[in-house]
């Protein structure tokens, strides 16, 4: 294999388990930690008030062992979990739940594989030390900031060490993923991904041109990725080909996320019930697919439980709705007759029941794809909505819910959205739609961090069953604009004594684009 590229290889599956045995004892770590290769790396996630999912991936066949501890250095008294063991059927990745935790503290973790279950730790492969804070306690009130990305390594536009921006505060950032460095200085409490945070479907060539509109030149990937994932360990590899960006690692190990799943995580704009014809899947079915794709991203992702749609309470002030518009969706050839799914009727009946019992001031829903932005064209439709004034399939099941908020007086709903790789603030109002019996709410939009550069399909303009209008949009002057044109994420801060909610669309530069503050209703 040449070096700098990821080429095809051998299919896996596995069954892996994860277990935990929490050690307590003194754990003096040496002064230099032991040779780490590159292939290790960190991540925790799904945070809560008292526990957190901390998630590995070493390089042989091992045990993963977790210590943490309230002290930087890990020093003095050291809690550890001992994990599943680790091997090429889970392609070396593995995590373990830490529970018993306090609220809203800042906790350090390292993540070692030892060779076998005796705690002789001196002779185990040391990892790096990462940090994530705990959730504040129902009750908290404190200030909350999370920033919200999506679209990552898209169209070819891969880890090129070639980028290099100015950030908003004057650094040079260069190369890879530079957006990582932006965010970093936000000192976000956590991350929401929202989906296509791998592009499976998308070959990495090892150069691409660069259009003359933004100034031309040739785009380099080191390294390339030169195939379309299949396979089980092809998903896995564009996950560890994101991984090996040292801005994104860093990040990853300074910063808990919630990660939910779009289309390009199997492939583009897929639904359960197709059959892929076109080359390379010559008809596989996209469930087959999306099968090996979700193993690879629960294997890749520090995720609780076995669900994509889940929430997370934040204190006082936030709770996080993660939804799954994937696995339980209907044809998207049929998003233009009556009704058709979108969330399956267990998760609606989800949302439904933890909108209704959630006590926070604001309900964030996290939704993959845009409510009212019209992704696809006639016979591929791949959101909520089709470009018709009528409420039409998706959009039955999304007046359901809105009504359902309405009706069981549910405050302070704010959506926030991806997929279509331009950022947009929109406010739905009652009185501008064809669907009435809801109550006025906002959806903002980002995309892509690290990925080209789209506008809206067509130049159509936003469905008008529920009463949507771009209140702010920027839209590339091409399609496919590399970075870093026309990148954007988002962030959201909350104000612990007034409960106010600001919502920030940043550019690549971490400047400020768009701001639009809520005050909360009671």
């Amino acid at each position: 294999m040449p070096p700098g590229k990821l080429t095809r290889r051998s299919f896996l599956t596995f069954s892996a388990t994860s277990t935990g045995v929490i050690l307590t004892h003194k754990l003096l770590l040496p002064q230099a930690a032991q040779a780490v290769t590159s292939n290790i790396s960190i991540q925790s996630g799904d945070v809560t008030a008292n526990s957190a999912i901390i998630w590995g991936r070493g390089d042989r066949n091992s045990r993963l062992i977790v210590d943490y501890s309230t002290s930087p250095n890990l020093r003095g008294r050291v809690d550890s979990v001992v994990g599943a063991r680790v091997s090429a059927e889970t392609d070396y990745t593995g995590s373990v739940e830490l529970t018993n935790l306090r609220p809203n503290t800042t906790y350090y973790y390292q993540v070692r594989f030892v060779r076998g279950l005796r705690t002789q730790f001196n002779n185990s492969l040391q990892g790096l030390i990462g940090r994530f804070r705990t959730a504040p306690a129902s009750f908290q009130a404190r200030p909350i900031r999370f920033v919200w990305a999506a679209d990552m390594a898209g169209q070819g536009w891969g880890r090129n060490p070639n980028l290099t921006i100015t950030a908003s505060d004057g650094e040079e950032i260069s190369g890879g993923y530079v957006i990582f460095d932006v965010m970093r200085k936000l000192r976000p409490d956590f991350a929401l991904f929202s989906g296509d945070m791998i592009y499976a479907d998308n070959a990495i060539p090892p150069t691409k041109e660069i259009p003359a509109s933004v100034g031309g030149g040739t785009w380099v990937n080191e390294p390339a990725k030169d195939f379309v994932a299949i396979t089980l360990d092809e998903f896995r590899e564009n996950w560890k080909y994101n991984l090996g960006d040292e801005k994104f690692a860093r990040f990853l190990a300074e910063t808990p996320i919630y990660v939910q799943w779009d289309d390009h995580e199997v492939t583009n704009n897929w639904y359960p019930n197709e059959i892929l014809t076109a080359s390379p899947y010559n008809g596989i079915a996209a469930s087959t697919l999306a099968q090996r794709a979700k193993q690879a991203f629960f294997e890749y992702n520090p995720i609780r439980g076995e669900e994509i749609y889940r929430n997370y309470n934040y204190g006082r002030h936030l709770e996080l709705f993660l939804l799954d518009e994937r696995s339980f969706r209907g044809d998207n050839d049929k998003n233009t007759e009556p009704s058709l799914e979108m969330l399956g009727p267990e998760q609606l009946q989800w949302i439904k029941q933890r909108l209704k019992a959630s006590k926070a001031t604001w309900k964030v829903i996290a939704s993959d794809v845009p409510l009212s932005i019209i992704t696809g064209s006639a016979g591929d439709y791949d959101a909520w909505s089709q470009n018709d004034s009528r409420v039409l399939g998706r959009e039955a099941q999304l007046a359901d819910l809105l009504k359902f908020i309405k009706d069981d007086n549910i405050k302070n709903v704010v959506w926030i959205t991806a997929d279509v790789h331009f950022p947009a603030a929109i406010s739905y109002e009652p009185s501008r739609g064809t669907f009435q019996d809801f109550e006025p709410f906002w959806e903002f939009v980002i995309g892509p961090i690290h990925a080209g550069a789209f506008g809206p399909a067509g130049n159509l303009p936003l469905d008008s069953s529920f009463g949507a209008k771009y209140e702010f949009t920027i839209v590339p002057s091409e399609p496919n604009l590399p970075p870093p044109n026309n990148q954007f994420f988002g962030s959201i801060d909350i104000d612990a004594q007034t409960a106010s909610f600001t919502a920030n669309i940043h550019d690549i530069t971490g400047k400020i684009v768009y701001k639009k503050v809520l005050t909360p209703s009671y």
